[in-house]
């Protein structure tokens, strides 16, 4: 037995049991390290995702010099760009960076349809105080869908791109839309968090919510998706797979060769199926 316990010690001394001691303890340090870092990210992540998401600008609503011949609306709180036409509508929801008075340059599509057109301003953005949040935004959506149904418009169209796809869709679930177009959007912000950060489970981190896979399961009016195929913000599958789950049969997918998240508007084949899906 003493000469076993001899015999061990001097294993114990050996370099070759003192280098794989040495790696043992190296291996767990780096896990330590790389465990406290994943929660730390995670926590991170977690607290900092609506500044992360949201990127408004300090463009003042009042001011907008590229609205200067629209009405400027605050109904319950929501802020709107509006120009009176006929009886049909057009809603546009922008993305979630800068301001409804950024994409001022492309309402002249909308207005070819002689249509009344609102460009709605969500809370947090255009020099208003508040922090954007999903709460925010479906609350601008709600008091929109009461405006109109306040003007009696006989046929709603609403126009969503990016994150205002998510506000499109809960528009569209409120009712009241006959036709939707919805471009760089996705099938739910859960399933692009999901691509992006893979290591995190998005289901639990996610608080920013949109599901437009579940707002329009029962929609059934005209709808068209748009996307680019360059877009590697929020690659095309996301959209495309929004397309394949929605059940109505009055449907349309458009893929656009060389455009990326925020060149589409430049591509005339895109301006081309919006003003023919608009006056169809």
């Amino acid at each position: 037995m003493v000469l076993l316990i001899i015999r061990d010690i001097r294993f114990i001394n050996t370099p070759f049991y003192m280098n794989n001691m040495d790696l043992r303890v190296a291996i767990i340090n780096i896990l330590i390290v790389f465990a406290i870092t994943y929660v730390l990210f995670g926590i991170f992540l977690f607290f900092n995702q609506k500044s992360m998401l949201y990127f408004p600008n300090n463009q003042n609503f009042e001011d907008c010099a590229g609205f200067v011949d629209y009405e400027k609306i605050n109904h319950k709180g929501t802020r709107m760009y509006y120009k009176e036409g006929s009886e049909k509508v057009v809603v546009y929801y922008h993305g979630n960076a800068g301001s409804a008075c950024d994409r001022s340059s492309i309402k002249t599509t909308f207005e070819k349809t002689n249509a009344s057109i609102i460009f709605v301003e969500y809370a947090g953005f255009s020099n208003d105080e508040r922090k954007p949040s999903r709460e925010l935004i479906l609350k601008d959506v709600e008091n929109v869908h009461d405006y109109l149904k306040e003007k009696k418009f006989r046929d709603t169209t609403i126009y969503g791109q990016s994150i205002g796809s998510g506000a499109a869709s809960y528009h569209a679930f409120l009712g009241g839309v006959d036709n939707l177009i919805l471009t760089t959007s996705f099938s739910s912000l859960t399933d692009v968090a999901r691509t992006k950060y893979r290591i995190y489970p998005p289901t639990i981190l996610l608080r920013e919510k949109y599901d437009n896979v579940k707002w329009l399961q029962n929609y059934k009016g005209r709808v068209l998706i748009i996307h680019g195929d360059k877009d590697f913000i929020i690659p095309h599958k996301h959209s495309k797979k929004l397309y394949e789950e929605i059940t109505t049969e009055k449907k349309e997918y458009a893929l656009i060769e060389g455009r990326g998240h925020n060149d589409i508007w430049g591509s005339e084949e895109f301006r081309e199926r919006v003003e023919e899906f608009l006056v169809t």
